[in-house]
């Protein structure tokens, strides 16, 4: 009896493994037939395939299940995958895996409610590369009513340029807000100081010994001057932005020299000393942009070096580049606070000193649109060499009017 118990029981589980089989088999045949059926309308019309084809949308057709019956050329190009690759599967093959549970959702609700629209309103859509590399796309869903059933269109659109554009405008706009804002305060600070200095000398030069006139003089000119560098980055700033800068090899002397002289008054008011070469390496830039660099570096050099600010220039060829350096005395730099200083918006010591934590990053830009790249080498205690790399004058070309 429990012999014959055990041959029924061995009987029915067969039976089950076969229906299962059936209707696997079932469901693979209706989703080959759907692929059929959508690549008999997609492609057996040379109108209709040639339009698909010229798309510049990736097309992906899939049936009520999320099963993907056939794609075009551009959503091939897109994702990495040949059509054979993906016919069959589910469209998840195309996401990152955290969004599986949702989509499957959003699949469904969209084949209850079908009309056109775009796919995650409001969304930052993702997909996944066959190299499982991440793309932002968008989307725009359709539907087509088919004797196989009701299939759901996807005009999938790779839109990385247009995010980088985007980040790339937010960042600006945030960076030109920052700028406005602190160059508007820096420019209001020194005209207040001229205001009042002239005020007064108007007012009680006749009473004030000759000290006390140059001491006032003094410091109308030293405001004056920061007025003059405030204004001078700038038209640095609004200029970085242009794509059509000419490089020359530079007289790089005399951008040092100008540079100094912007600084004058602080390197009195500091006390600093500045040590410059003979000579410099030729390299290829746009003097204006590169004075920038070299006014900020030793601008933070003075502000940020010991009791007095010892500071030291220099240049030297590293292969195809020349390095020059700005080597200070001051208390040099963690190596969290060198990562962090050539992001915007960072200003290591804002207690202690005005600035409006923008320079840095602005030289980084400036010399990687010259080609080039910035470095910091610094230990607590012990000072720190802010450095920049521009390429070498190859050429022997003439240096008119590169300063």
């Amino acid at each position: 009896m429990a012999r014959q118990q055990d041959s029924k029981q061995h009987l029915d589980n067969e039976l089950g493994l076969m229906r299962q089989q059936v209707e696997q088999l079932e469901q693979e045949l209706q989703t080959q037939k759907k692929i059929a059926f959508a690549a008999g309308i997609f492609q057996g019309d040379v109108t209709v395939r040639t339009l698909l084809e010229a798309l510049a949308e990736g097309v992906i057709v899939c049936d009520q299940g999320g099963t993907i019956v056939l794609i075009n050329r551009r959503a091939e190009e897109l994702f990495g995958y040949q059509l054979d690759e993906v016919v069959g599967h589910s469209l998840n093959i195309y996401l990152p895996e955290r969004f599986f549970t949702t989509h499957t959702k959003h699949i469904e609700g969209f084949f209850k409610d079908l009309h056109v629209r775009p796919m995650g309103q409001g969304l930052d859509l993702t997909g996944k590369r066959k190299d499982g590399s991440e793309i932002p796309i968008e989307v725009s869903l359709s539907f087509l009513h088919t004797e196989a059933g009701i299939l759901g269109l996807a005009f999938v659109t790779d839109i990385t340029a247009r995010k980088q554009a985007e980040w790339a405008l937010r960042l600006r706009n945030e960076e030109l807000d920052a700028f406005a804002r602190t160059v508007a305060h820096d420019l209001k600070t020194s005209l207040a100081a001229l205001i009042g200095y002239s005020e007064v000398l108007a007012d009680t030069h006749m009473s004030l010994s000759e000290s006390e006139q140059d001491e006032y003089i003094m410091a109308l000119a030293m405001n004056g001057r920061r007025m003059s560098n405030i204004i001078d980055e700038l038209l640095v700033f609004s200029s970085i932005r242009r794509e059509d800068i000419a490089q020359y090899p530079l007289r790089m002397d005399i951008i040092v020299d100008n540079t100094i002289q912007r600084l004058n008054y602080m390197m009195k008011e500091y006390g600093a000393r500045v040590t410059v070469p003979d000579s410099y390496q030729m390299a290829m830039g746009y003097a204006p942009w590169v004075e920038e660099v070299w006014y900020n570096y030793l601008a933070n050099a003075i502000k940020y070096g010991g009791s007095p600010p010892i500071i030291e220039i220099g240049s030297e060829v590293r292969e195809n580049y020349v390095k020059f350096w700005v080597k200070d005395n001051g208390q040099g730099l963690t190596k969290n606070e060198q990562r962090r200083l050539f992001e915007p918006f960072t200003q290591l010591k804002p207690q202690k000193f005005e600035g409006h934590g923008l320079g840095l990053s602005i030289v980084k830009k400036i010399v990687e649109k010259l080609n080039g790249r910035v470095e910091v080498e610094s230990e607590v205690g012990k000072g720190s060499t802010f450095s920049f790399y521009l390429t070498r004058d190859y050429p022997q070309t003439s240096t008119s009017g590169a300063n």
